[in-house]
């Protein structure tokens, strides 16, 4: 596969992206993340003001209290991974920039009618705006890094080039696209762990001299390190991506040969938790404290947790992610043709999944859908390549029904990622009972699911504001979305003919 086809799947996820977000900080962990990001451009350090009033505090904490810890040096510190503050510190800047470069009516292309954490100005919104544009460009590389590792597995660049497609359209990578969350950039993490062990096993069968193919393990084990400064949660994916690079060098009895490979990995694997424990005893004063204090959360009985992130109407991987559902028939084969590949997979999911469950926090707050799945969801796609695989040999009754299906998938996202979920779950806090409060609906009520309500709502797109600013005679921001809308469609146009050409000279895998 050539740089053309890559270049034009990232400029048509990362355009669509944009052109469906929302252009706010929707949530107060993102207002946390965003206020680091701020002080790190700002002033070069990591303390933040907080957020002047009540959010996501739990029961009985005080109200500006949320998401900060108070540090050795009395200021105060965010608890959250640094690694999104530090990724949104380019669109900050192009943010801080517009301060005084952009007309001031271009401001109100953000809806003044919802609820915002900070009070507007100039000076608040536009960095605001730019840094929240973040994860468009995260999960755009994500679907990249998701084509490149089933690359890797053997798969054909069609077979490939699909699955990133669903992936980027028909799964909540679409509606997460729009928010300042980390978990977009968990998942980008993951992906590039998962696809440096797979180029490097690749390389080892190819080259048994230990040649350049170990710099993938180390690359591999290094990112593996590192993100746990994107989410803490990823501690739990490392013994999983560690079996799924040494399990083959044990059966291969090469642990001589490959002793610098998986040694160098190791060591470099150390550098992000090493520099966590540094980063939290000098904000905290213990390495091992993260700031929480055990505030946010407890353990509670798994089996809520468990049904909800599976089958609950709010909350459900298979619902929210429905290609997921489709990936479900390609289970077998993917075991049998990438057993490898997929027992990680099913390992790191497992281990997730039924950590997250005995949190008192499990569903994430206000997301769409388990949260703190979402970085699972593209390695989920895995026996999906193999559904893909084998479509054109099946009936064409099965071809069509699959097809179908995943446009559906595509269908459910669009409307997901056109919404506030915060906007719907503020409309839900009225609807509490002392039998059931609002956040139990959305776990288990189907009509307080945002499938359901987000139809009564309008819609939460910058395009759209910026179309209606149009109107009132302010139409740059308008014209800027025309160019982002031409470049999606071009990329697009680009990859429909690449699609239909066939095989390029100098493609690794035939399509």
């Amino acid at each position: 596969m050539g740089f053309r086809p890559r270049l034009a799947l990232w400029l048509l996820c990362a355009a669509t992206y944009l052109c469906f977000a929302p252009g706010r900080i929707l949530f107060p962990d993102d207002e946390i993340v965003f206020q680091t990001t701020r002080s790190m451009w700002e002033r070069g350090d990591l303390a933040i003001e907080g957020i002047p009033k009540r959010t996501g505090e739990p029961k009985g904490r005080p109200s500006g209290s949320f998401g900060w810890a108070p540090g050795v040096d009395g200021r105060r510190y965010g608890f959250f991974g640094h690694g999104q503050s530090i990724v949104a510190l380019p669109l900050y800047g192009v943010g801080r920039a517009a301060i005084t470069r952009a007309p001031p009516a271009w401001r109100h292309v953000i809806r003044s009618d919802h609820y915002l954490m900070h009070r507007r100005s100039p000076r608040d919104d536009w960095p605001r705006l730019m840094a929240s544009l973040t994860n468009c460009f995260m999960v755009a590389f994500a679907a990249l890094l998701l084509m490149e590792w089933l690359r890797a597995l053997g798969h054909r660049d069609r077979v490939a080039m699909g699955t990133a497609l669903v992936y980027a359209f028909g799964t909540s990578a679409w509606p997460y696209s729009g928010t300042f969350l980390s978990e977009p950039l968990s998942t980008v993490m993951l992906l590039a762990c998962a696809w440096g062990i797979a180029r490097y096993h690749r390389g080892r069968a190819a080259d048994r001299s230990g040649g350049s193919h170990r710099y993938w393990l180390w690359m591999a084990g290094l990112v593996a390190g590192l993100s746990l400064h994107a989410h803490v949660l990823n501690l739990l994916a490392v013994p999983c991506l560690l079996g799924y690079a040494l399990v083959p060098i044990h059966l291969d009895r090469a642990w001589s040969r490959e002793r610098p490979a998986w040694v160098g990995a190791v060591l470099l694997g150390l550098v992000g938790p090493v520099l966590l424990a540094v980063t939290q005893a000098q904000r905290f004063g213990d390495p091992w404290q993260t700031g929480r204090y055990d505030h946010y959360g407890y353990f509670v009985d798994p089996i809520p947790g468990m049904v909800g992130q599976l089958v609950g109407p709010g909350r459900s991987i298979l619902l929210y992610s429905p290609a997921l559902i489709v990936a479900l028939f390609g289970w077998r084969r993917a075991v049998n043709r990438q057993r490898a590949a997929a027992w990680m997979v099913i390992a790191m999911f497992v281990v997730r999944w039924a950590f997250v469950s005995t949190r008192s926090d499990w569903w994430g707050g206000w997301g769409i859908g388990p949260r703190y799945l979402v970085p699972m969801i593209p390695l989920l796609l895995l026996p999906l390549a193999e559904v893909l695989a084998d479509l054109p040999r099946a009936r064409r009754s099965r071809r069509l029904g699959t097809i179908v299906a995943l446009v559906s998938c595509g269908l459910v996202e669009l409307h997901l990622s056109l919404h506030s979920i915060f906007e719907w779950m503020w409309s839900l806090i009225g609807t509490g009972t002392p039998q059931m409060d609002y956040l139990t609906r959305s776990h288990w009520i189907p009509s307080a699911s945002p499938l359901w309500g987000f139809w009564s709502m309008p819609p939460d797109i910058l395009s759209v504001q910026a179309w209606r600013l149009a109107r009132h005679g302010h139409g740059g921001p308008w014209t800027i979305y025309m160019g982002i809308i031409g470049v999606a469609v071009l990329a697009g146009l680009a990859l429909a003919w690449w699609w239909i050409r066939g095989r390029e000279p100098g493609d690794g895998n035939p399509r």
